[in-house]
């Protein structure tokens, strides 16, 4: 039996407060089941002051599951912890784009990239290993899950209601590829269509392909954030185009969802857009795949979630249900995450 320890990354802690530890074992609990052997005895445990996940094996870690934990969202360092002493384990994440493009990135709003890695992993893990996997963000604001989507090999797609942030992020990837030297081109187009009203509509979709050639080894990724309204997907994208969707809802900022359909006005609770929006977004999923939700219980309470996703054909996986990812980030906002699979 060996002991392997992973220390905890100092910004977990600002994330999740007091519950970083047993947020940080659930995420273990549940990846853990991708590697070549069962992990046991999970728990947290301080070692010289700093706050650790130790885990045991029967077998040394193989090459994969050593990528597949340093891809943990909250792995910092990892140890093979022998009689009290830790001997260090090479990270390897092996991501496509350094993790900086998600990192530096700093806005008002704007989603810890730590949780926005966490809800990416877990819905990674039902995805097939042979094919790239095609993620959306139907609520992108400026990006975040598309950088992080990116870094884990995937072609990414967003969809975001105001064009100032789409427009912003878009200048943001070209800046960066651009810095770091990464071959890539760019490409702008409007779209046009006609709503479930009859009214028509425009939107502009941002392309960047990147790492096409020799300097990424021939490999291509897609890059595409389009600035309309997320009602509207079946417009922008074909049926069954998405391997996964994930979104971080509104916590309680004013959005156009209306409180019923004669009424006008605006609500904070995202349970409006949500129900008219959910049906648009599983017609672009794949059967199959996986869509990953987080939002304030404050606002919604769990139980919500669930019925939605149950009248749409999403059922939440047995290895995820009873685990729990809700944490306090501030008084008004006390944030959850449900993860589904169309059927």
């Amino acid at each position: 039996m060996t002991t392997y320890g992973i220390l905890q990354s100092p910004r977990h802690k600002r994330v999740y407060l007091e519950q970083a530890g047993a947020i940080s074992a659930n995420e273990l609990i549940f990846i853990g089941g991708l590697l070549s052997q069962p992990i046991t005895n999970i728990r947290e445990a301080d070692i010289g002051g700093v706050p650790y996940i130790l885990f045991d094996q029967e077998e040394a870690l193989t090459a994969a599951d050593i990528r597949q934990l340093s891809r943990l969202s909250f792995a910092y360092a990892m140890f093979e912890i022998r009689g009290g002493l830790l001997a260090p384990i090479e990270i390897d994440r092996g991501y496509f784009i350094d993790e900086d493009i998600s990192a530096i990135l700093k806005y008002s709003g704007k989603t810890n990239e730590l949780f926005t890695r966490l809800m990416i992993n877990l819905a990674l893990a039902y995805q097939p290993q042979h094919e790239a996997v095609r993620l959306l963000d139907p609520m992108a604001g400026k990006g975040t899950t598309l950088y992080e989507g990116l870094m884990q090999n995937c072609h990414v797609y967003g969809v975001e209601i105001d064009p100032k942030p789409v427009y912003e992020s878009y200048i943001y990837i070209k800046k960066h590829l651009e810095m770091a030297r990464y071959k890539h081109s760019s490409h702008t187009e409007k779209i046009s269509g006609v709503d479930i009203s009859g009214k028509k509509f425009t939107a502009t979709r941002y392309q960047v392909e990147l790492g096409k050639g020799k300097q990424r080894e021939g490999q291509s990724h897609q890059f595409e954030i389009i600035a309309g309204d997320t009602r509207h997907m079946r417009t922008f994208y074909k049926k069954n185009f998405f391997h996964a969707i994930v979104a971080d809802l509104p916590y309680g900022v004013k959005h156009g969802a209306k409180k019923k359909p004669q009424e006008a006005g605006l609500t904070r609770n995202a349970m409006g857009l949500l129900k008219d929006a959910l049906p648009e977004w599983i017609k672009v999923l794949k059967p199959g795949g996986v869509i990953a939700l987080a939002w304030n219980l404050f606002l919604i309470n769990r139980g919500e979630m669930e019925n939605l996703f149950a009248k749409h054909g999403i059922t939440v996986p047995e290895g995820i249900k009873d685990l729990d990812f809700s944490h306090r980030l501030d008084q008004a906002t006390h944030r959850d995450l449900i993860l589904g699979r169309l059927q």
